[in-house]
């Protein structure tokens, strides 16, 4: 992995100098079982584990050696009895094959890998708990489809986002289940001259579990939920990467990245506070996925034994870890200085003129038309044709919309009339039904009749002054947003 998304201590976990010193304790374990079983003195073990603990592994030594012999297993075993008495050779690697020796250690090392990946995860989940109880009451329009949909709070979307990683790491913890398991079987898995009895005291020293069922290797069936159960995560965090991404677009950003007070945000733009945070794990996951695609391949390996899996995972497992520790850290650090901004949120709000609860109005005026002779499809049309009604341009703008510059001045023409219109006035639903001034649209297809039809329902209904306030409190986030309380408690138990 490049420096830049290097993380130090996955980088421990897969150097070859904890591998080693993991496959000397597979070696050791071994010889500690068959002292356990009466089939080795138990001087010549203590001889040969003083010596091999207290004498570094030269990696330069073992590197070279690899290069001569092309077999990075047989140069440790060289390296190591180069150490020990003659004598005392005999003992070292008996009756096992590489892979006995390699897959407690490999299994090892994504356990411990797994573990800073949890420490991690716990850390964002609190982080996205602190934020969604701090914005409990912060409302905000949520968006469907990226049109502006019912009424929310920032709150109550940080639970979502709580809850997905939530599910993700879920399935992250139970991938790690099979990691209990190794095995020391032998070339093709079926012990050879290999006593099975020596496999499970080996295993339990080192604290694993006989797989039963092996070729030369364990089935990497075994381990490709882990690595899918990463990219995953990683895609649950790009997408909240994401959500923060389009919050953050020009024009009246409600959520905005950190931005460092000596920070660029573009080397052409002074203006420009672009989202390199949250565009950054996009890319990451798209490696994650290129990674865990390849573990998942490794699956496949023909019959007893080949080495197509050997090469992926020397690269494809540490870079996996790398990524997603990259992709936490980056979120984290995002959510951790995150920029809220309620008074863009609430801006929004209004300029949606009460389109948040047309869900609720829609299902008041079926209910309160019904003896009208008015249906559903009439409730719905009325909301609708007001909500595009609300929306109708004034004429000056609509002007504006509908000219096409042929030039540049007339480009610049335009611009200065733009500036030059009053205040847009905000007409809200709440306000433009009750006063049944519904008219035609020609986005949509209802007649001048079907229109006059709906006013009139319109006037006879809001004349009834009970009726009119129990509409305005349609409109209230006191109504709009009780429901969420479920959520916090189910969620966080508040």
């Amino acid at each position: 992995m490049v420096q830049r998304y290097e993380d130090p201590k996955i980088k421990e976990i897969f150097s070859d100098q904890k591998k080693l010193e993991l496959w000397q304790a597979t070696e050791l374990a071994v010889m500690k079982a068959r002292v356990i079983l009466g089939l080795m003195d138990e001087d010549d073990y203590d001889k040969i584990a003083d010596i091999l603990l207290n004498t570094p592994i030269d990696l330069d030594w073992w590197k070279n050696r690899d290069k001569e012999i092309h077999h990075d297993l047989n140069a440790f075993i060289d390296e190591r009895v180069r150490h020990l008495p003659k004598e005392l050779h005999q003992h070292f690697h008996k009756n096992i094959t590489s892979y006995d020796t390699e897959e407690p250690a490999f299994a090892r090392s994504l356990y411990d890998a797994t573990e800073v990946i949890t420490l991690l995860v716990n850390n964002l989940t609190k982080t996205l708990a602190r934020q969604a109880r701090e914005y409990r009451y912060t409302i905000m329009n949520a968006r469907t489809h990226g049109q502006e949909a019912e009424m929310q709070t920032f709150g109550a979307k940080n639970l979502t986002w709580y809850k997905e990683v939530q599910i993700a790491d879920e399935a992250f913890v139970h991938s790690q289940d099979n990691l209990s398991y190794s095995k020391l079987s032998g070339a093709i898995g079926k012990y050879g001259s290999l006593e099975p009895a020596i496999e499970v005291e080996a295993l339990k020293i080192l604290d694993f579990i006989p797989f039963y069922g092996s070729t030369q290797i364990m089935p990497r069936v075994l381990y490709a939920p882990i690595a899918q159960s990463l990219g995953n995560l990683v895609a649950v965090i790009d997408k909240i990467g994401l959500d923060i991404r389009l919050a953050a677009r020009s024009g009246r950003p409600i959520l905005q990245e950190p931005f460092k007070k000596k920070q660029k945000g573009s080397s052409a733009m002074p203006h420009k506070k672009n989202t390199i945070r949250t565009e950054q794990l996009e890319g990451l996951l798209r490696m994650a996925k290129g990674y865990m695609n390849m573990i998942t391949d490794n699956i496949i390996t023909w019959e007893e034994r080949a080495i197509e899996q050997s090469s992926v995972e020397r690269v494809a497992w540490a870079d996996l870890f790398h990524v997603t520790v990259q992709a936490l850290k980056v979120l984290s650090g995002v959510l951790e200085g995150l920029k809220v901004y309620p008074d863009n949120m609430l801006q929004e709000i209004h300029e949606s003129r009460g389109v948040y609860a047309s869900s609720e109005v829609k299902e008041f005026l079926k209910t309160k038309l019904a003896d009208s002779g008015l249906g559903h499809e009439d409730a719905y049309r009325i909301v609708q044709l007001a909500c595009f009604n609300v929306f109708e341009p004034s004429p000056a703008k609509l002007f504006i919309r509908d000219s096409i510059a042929r030039s540049f001045h007339e480009a610049f023409v335009l611009l200065r009339k733009t500036a030059q219109l009053p205040p847009e006035k905000i007409i809200s639903i709440k306000d433009f039904i009750p006063a049944a001034k519904l008219r035609v649209s020609g986005d949509l297809d209802i007649s001048p009749g079907q229109v006059d039809i709906y006013n009139q329902a319109l006037k006879n209904l809001f004349s009834n002054k009970k009726i009119r306030l129990e509409w305005k409190t349609l409109f209230t986030p006191e109504f709009l947003l009780k429901n969420e309380a479920v959520l916090y408690r189910e969620i966080l138990g508040a």
